[in-house]
């Protein structure tokens, strides 16, 4: 099979063909010059009816390819979709370009969700903060680099990340995929995995790609199927497995062995899973090299609990996440590097254009007055955590829940130049006069260094 950069789906001004580029790299540069911000992607006409043209024509017609089974258009429908969702699409229009990537693609044609929204079963709307978390997981897996998400709630990441999982296993050979999270209820059929089994469900009953599962339980499949040949069984299926643990009692558990992806659930609850990191990292690389991806995405809960995830996010090169250009660090327009940030203002309905894009000035304008009655209408507390739940930036995102003596942004400031290690410090250098007096001097590193250096010199010579 070629590789991820070679032979893409490419709807090219009204004619569909394919897109190559010479290396991963060059690929990466490409996703790089599309990747902007919800608001700036300009979705149209075009663009909503190639993103989601399957799960409409399954709206109406009950099925997706109404070919006779088996038929040669029935092969090459499935087989063309098959292609799309293990490359994704390239859209064309003018000196336009978008790109959909596979799983997304995949997650608005084949993978329906519960829409809370008209309370009934339905394919996910076209949100372009969804668009962007699909590029930006894209370039990170492109750059060899993990991810790291603080989002709002109610974006759909655990469905989007369980598509992601069920994309790689119904298509790759032998991938090894796990899921995590600090409680077994976050990933269990109460959580994600039931996601997984709605997903499984639909496509053994409505596309072409039928998956067994052996096992099929709870937190372990793995895509095989027993069948007899001649008078032996064997075993066959592309054997790829996802398998869920939860970190209540050891942070290390089911690290070992090798991982494409590990996702990591509810990562803003996670208060070990800097170390549930560390110990995946042997597992996601080989020598030098970087061979699987950590994702960790969640909204933030108690402070005491997220202090990783704030970690991956402020400070991303020490987990090599993949930072991205923000400004979006605090209220005032600071500008710095940060992990994936989705704020309440990006896809907020209802405002939201026909074509998926964010009214980001209507959304922000809208937050204001919102915030403006929560301050009203709370205490201090419950105000400062209401609205940490609904950030527009990193800061309200982390701050204090707390009412306090002293002044929070203060020491947020303190905080960050201790961690930066920004304070200011001297060196003074220790001595007694022939009365016995303490003399301090103020001296450089340098000379510091070269006055111990010469005093044990000093201590050498005079005890041989």
């Amino acid at each position: 099979m070629s590789e991820i950069y070679q032979d893409i789906p490419t709807y090219d001004n009204g004619t569909w063909t394919t897109t190559s580029f010479e290396s991963r790299m060059d690929f990466s540069d490409f996703i790089f010059k599309l990747f902007k911000e919800p608001g700036e992607y300009n979705f149209n006409e075009t663009t909503t009816k190639l993103f989601v043209s399957e799960s409409d024509n399954f709206r109406k017609n009950a099925v997706y390819c109404t070919a006779p089974f088996k038929s040669k258009d029935f092969v090459n429908y499935w087989d063309d979709q098959k292609i799309k969702c293990r490359k994704g699409i390239i859209i064309k229009e003018g000196a336009n370009n978008w790109f959909l990537a596979r799983e997304y693609y995949m997650w608005l044609n084949f993978l329906p969700i519960f829409n809370k929204e008209i309370q009934q079963f339905g394919f996910a709307d076209i949100r372009d903060a969804q668009y962007h978390m699909a590029l930006y997981e894209l370039l990170a897996e492109l750059n060899y680099q993990h991810v790291a998400i603080l989002k709002k709630r109610q974006i759909a990441s655990s469905y989007y990340h369980m598509g992601k999982l069920i994309n790689q296993q119904w298509f790759e050979a032998g991938v090894t995929l796990k899921i995590g999270a600090s409680l077994k209820d976050y990933i269990n059929e109460k959580g994600s995995w039931k996601f997984l089994q709605e997903y499984a469900a639909f496509l053994n009953e409505h596309t072409a790609w039928y998956r067994p599962m052996s096992p099929d339980k709870v937190m372990m499949w793995q895509q095989k199927i027993e069948v007899r040949k001649g008078d032996r069984k064997t075993e066959v299926g592309l054997k790829g497995t996802i398998q869920g643990m939860s970190f209540e009692k050891d942070p290390t558990n089911g690290v070992g062995g090798p991982v494409k992806f590990f996702f990591h659930e509810e990562a803003g609850i996670a208060p070990k899973m800097d170390q549930t990191y560390e110990y995946m990292r042997p597992a996601m690389r080989s020598g030098l090299m970087t061979t699987g991806m950590f994702i960790a995405a969640g909204s933030v809960g108690d402070l005491s609990q997220c202090n990783p995830l704030k970690d991956m996010i402020q400070n991303p090169k020490s987990k090599d996440v993949y930072a991205v250009h923000t400004n979006l660090i605090d209220g005032k327009g600071t500008e710095g590097m940060s992990g994936l940030f989705i704020p309440e203002q990006w896809s907020m309905p209802p405002y939201i254009d026909e074509y998926g894009n964010s009214l980001v000035e209507e959304s922000l304008k809208a937050l204001d007055e919102q915030f403006i009655e929560w301050k009203d209408d709370l205490s201090p507390e419950d105000y400062q955590l209401r609205i940490s739940q609904h950030p527009r930036n990193i800061k309200e995102a982390f701050d204090h829940r707390t009412v306090s003596v002293f002044p929070p942004h203060l020491l947020a400031a303190q905080d960050r130049r201790i961690e930066e290690k920004e304070y200011g410090y001297e060196f003074l250098e220790m001595s007694t006069d022939a009365e016995g007096n303490l003399q301090l001097q103020k001296v450089t590193k340098v000379q510091l260094q070269n006055s111990l250096l010469e005093r044990r010199q000093k201590i050498r010579q005079d005890v041989l």
